[in-house]
């Protein structure tokens, strides 16, 4: 096969989502741009070196992974699992972001060692913001969809959490609208009905 001159670095280089490279230890070999553009963006002082840090600890650190995460990171350095993948949310700086994780273990040429691992993060907080708002707007849809309880005299709305509310801050709360007070004809009929004649010449006009 010709050889296209394209090295792997410059693969990781090219790519869109953070990666770094982790040796056996769990120390970080390198990092590619969008790894240090994403952790300036998270509060990280452009000065911080992470060639050498010790991406584990790090990890534990700054991830709010539910399960055995760092486990499993632990068995993708050393080979038992190969691949790992998991959702996790970074607390790093008090910036609150969603990743993807994947980590690869980095096999010694065909062999079954282990020499390290490739660590990739892709942030879809956008995807995760957005997924927040379409489940509220679904949960707003099904509450205005179901069987209201409405008083019978007073026409008050008994909401999820047992309190009544008239039908403006009923449908404010669970809808995006804004009311505007008028009188519709049969209450100006009924309420002032010597306006009555005057409705009635601009019906006819």
């Amino acid at each position: 096969m010709q050889n296209s001159g394209i090295s792997s670095l410059e693969i990781i280089q090219s790519l869109k989502q953070a990666v770094a490279i982790i040796d056996h230890k769990g120390y970080i070999l390198s990092v590619n741009p969008v790894w240090i553009r994403n952790s300036l963006e998270s509060g990280v002082s452009g000065s911080f070196d992470w060639i050498g840090v010790n991406y584990l600890q790090i990890f534990a650190a700054i991830s709010d992974a539910e399960g055995n995460a760092s486990d499993a990171l632990d068995a993708v350095l050393d080979g038992t699992t190969p691949y790992f993948r998991a959702e996790i949310q970074s607390h790093f700086q008090k910036t609150m972001k969603w990743l993807q994780l994947e980590a690869t273990t980095i096999f010694d040429g065909d062999g079954p060692t282990a020499k390290g691992m490739v660590i990739s993060l892709t942030d879809f907080t956008k995807c995760k913001l957005l997924e927040h708002d379409l489940l509220e707007a679904l949960t707003q849809l099904r509450t205005l969809s179901g069987l209201l309880p409405i008083c019978a005299v007073c026409k008050r709305i008994r909401d999820e959490h047992d309190i009544w509310n008239s039908v403006e801050s009923f449908l404010q709360k669970h809808t995006h609208a804004e009311f505007t007070h008028d009188i519709c004809p049969e209450c100006i009929r009924r309420l002032y009905p010597k306006y009555s004649s005057i409705l009635d010449s601009c019906n006819n006009s």
